[in-house]
């Protein structure tokens, strides 16, 4: 089994960026309430910038006001304009696919939504398909199901929607849609994804009606007003420091304010399923979403079996579960997790291309793949595939053994989480 050759000070303390996708969905109802909003603990990396870039020119007036900090007036949903130019979400996949649905609902907006080559390689029928149902006027204008896509906003249809894809951003994208459009939305998910919006629509007096875990009716009227967004820190930000901290040699960590989400913690689940030792201290409330800090103390893992349940809670902490995976005792194996395909990049063919440069013997599936017990590592060139989650997950590695693996480009990171590599070196 690997060692690692890293170690932490005792009780070392570190904050990561607010969570992406509550920083995505500040923007996008800060946008759609008539007021004015204040939005702390703001991620200030390419993605969410994008989106609050986009819908500065859809109208709305955005002030910084300190690092993370800014005051959002907007005069509300009806008041919204079609843009100049086409909006560009940059690698934004949230932005893009959650604006989507706001923008179908809303009459007399045009506009073409679209990002770079990354973005517009992704899956996009997944918001079209549903969208269409309740009639609005959207389509892809090159590729058919990818951006950029030329939305025409209309007065769309109530819908009752049966998802076969537990996806938060296609859930939001048909919330935003019937928000903006004042219509009834019943929605039904295999497995619960992450709930961020349904907690915000919570948070500013809607009408939602949970019927069962992934079954509830949402309902206008949907006069929100502007309010204050707290957002936490990111668990899959901080997903990557908790592997640091479990594998280390010595010391303990602690991380911060971070987002607690039931539907997001499935990477603190199946890490203590694995043995390490996390413990949630100082647990709170704020805007609707669960917040506490996170004690890391230095653990020897063993081999869980994942369950396909805790899959869309924990789905873009994978890359770096799988590095934990290479110093578990009887190795890793990941399955259900076929969604990884349509991420930033093919995330399981990165991971299997990538483990098997450093030597590790990789079995692969359609829907995960798996490995024994890893016991040498080899120095190796790692293609990041122009995605963030990659190129820091295999940074962790490459602090937890000390050896010369090297990344081809780590600017990805900035799209995310700008710090990474300042807090890395600080410890």
């Amino acid at each position: 089994m690997l060692s690692s050759t890293y170690s932490i000070p005792e009780n070392f303390r570190i904050s990561v960026p607010g969570d992406k996708s509550v920083s995505h969905r500040s923007i996008l109802f800060s946008s759609i309430a008539k007021g004015e909003s204040y939005i702390s603990g703001f991620l200030e990396a390419e993605d969410p910038l994008n989106t609050m870039k986009c819908f500065e020119k859809l109208g709305v007036s955005f002030c910084k006001t300190g690092k993370g900090e800014y005051s959002v007036k907007s005069q509300g949903k009806g008041y919204l304009k079609s843009p100049d130019s086409d909006l560009d979400f940059g690698n934004g996949g949230t932005g893009i696919r959650l604006s989507a649905g706001l923008l179908s609902g809303l009459t007399g907006v045009e506009t073409v939504l679209t990002g770079d080559a990354s973005l517009q390689k992704r899956p996009m029928k997944r918001i079209i398909e549903p969208l269409q149902l309740m009639g609005a006027d959207i389509a892809s204008l090159e590729e058919e199901g990818k951006a950029p896509l030329r939305i025409k906003g209309k007065k769309l249809k109530p819908i009752h929607y049966q998802s076969k894809l537990s996806s938060a951003q296609v859930k939001s994208c048909l919330m935003l849609a019937s928000i903006t459009s004042d219509v009834k939305l019943e929605y039904e998910e295999p497995e619960l994804s992450r709930d961020h919006t349904e907690n915000i629509v919570q948070f500013l007096g809607g009408h939602l009606t949970k019927l069962s875990k992934t079954h509830f009716i949402l309902e206008p009227p949907y006069d929100f007003s502007g309010n204050h967004y707290k957002v936490p820190g990111d668990i899959s930000s901080a997903a990557f420091f908790l592997v640091l901290g479990l594998l280390s040699k010595s010391g303990s960590l602690v991380i911060q304010n971070i987002g607690l989400n039931p539907s997001r913690v499935g990477i603190l689940t199946v890490l203590k399923e694995m043995g390490g030792n996390i413990r949630i201290t100082n647990q709170r409330q704020e805007c609707g979403e669960i917040v506490g800090d996170l004690v890391v103390i230095p653990s020897l893992l063993h081999r869980t079996e994942i369950k396909p349940e805790l899959i869309p809670s924990m789905i873009d902490e994978i890359p770096i579960l799988t590095i934990a995976g290479l110093f578990s005792e009887g190795g890793f194996s990941i399955s259900n997790v076929q969604e990884l395909r349509a991420k930033e990049s093919d995330r399981i063919h990165a991971m299997i291309t990538n483990l098997k440069k450093i030597g590790v013997q990789v079995d692969e599936k359609e829907d995960g793949y798996s490995f024994s017990q890893a016991e040498n590592i080899q120095a190796a060139f790692i293609e990041s595939f122009m995605d963030h989650r990659i190129a820091m997950s295999f940074y962790i590695l490459k602090t937890l053994l000390g050896n010369d693996i090297q990344i081809d480009d780590d600017s990805w990171i900035d799209t995310s989480f700008p710090d990474f590599k300042s807090i890395l070196r600080s410890m």
